[in-house]
C-alpha cells in the first residue's frame, strides 16, 4: 500500500522540527557557560544543560518517530497518538486556567492536534496503509 500523502507531509513535518530542536538543544549546551548566554536567558548553567539534553532527545525522538511513521510503524503511530492527546489535554487545561494571551494559542494546540490524530486513525488511507 502506497503511504497517504498527508501521513507524509506529518512525517516531514516532524524531521524539520526535530532537527530544530535538536539543533538549538546542542546550542543551548554549547553556550551552558557563557555568561552572555545566561544573563540574556536568565537561567543557570545547570538549567542551560538540562535545557539542552532536554530538546537533544525530545528532537532526536522526533525525527525517531517520523521516519518509523514514513515506514508504517504503528508503533510510531501509536505514540506520537499519545503526545497529541497531550497535546489536547494541555490545551484544555491552558483553556481552564490560563490567561487570554494563552488562550489563543491553547485552541491552535488543540485545533492541530485534532488535525494530526484525524490524519493518522480517522482516513480510510491512514488504516489501510497502518493495518488497522
Amino acid at each position: 500500500m502506497k503511504r497517504p500523502f498527508l501521513v507524509t507531509i506529518i512525517s516531514i513535518v516532524m524531521i524539520v522540527v526535530g532537527a530544530f530542536q535538536a539543533i538549538i538543544g546542542l546550542t543551548v549546551l554549547i553556550d551552558r557557560n557563557d555568561a552572555t548566554f545566561l544573563a540574556d536567558s536568565g537561567i543557570t548553567s545547570s538549567q542551560a544543560t538540562g535545557f539542552g539534553i532536554a530538546l537533544l532527545v525530545i528532537g532526536s525522538l522526533s525525527m525517531f518517530l517520523a521516519f518509523g511513521l514514513l515506514n508504517g510503524s504503528r508503533i510510531a503511530r501509536a505514540l506520537i497518538g499519545l503526545v497529541e492527546a497531550a497535546q489536547i489535554a494541555s490545551g484544555i487545561y491552558a483553556l481552564v486556567k490560563l490567561d487570554s494571551a494563552r488562550q489563543a494559542s491553547a485552541v491552535g494546540t488543540i485545533v492541530g492536534a485534532l488535525v494530526v490524530l484525524y490524519f493518522l486513525f480517522g482516513t480510510d488511507k491512514a488504516k489501510e496503509f497502518f493495518n488497522t
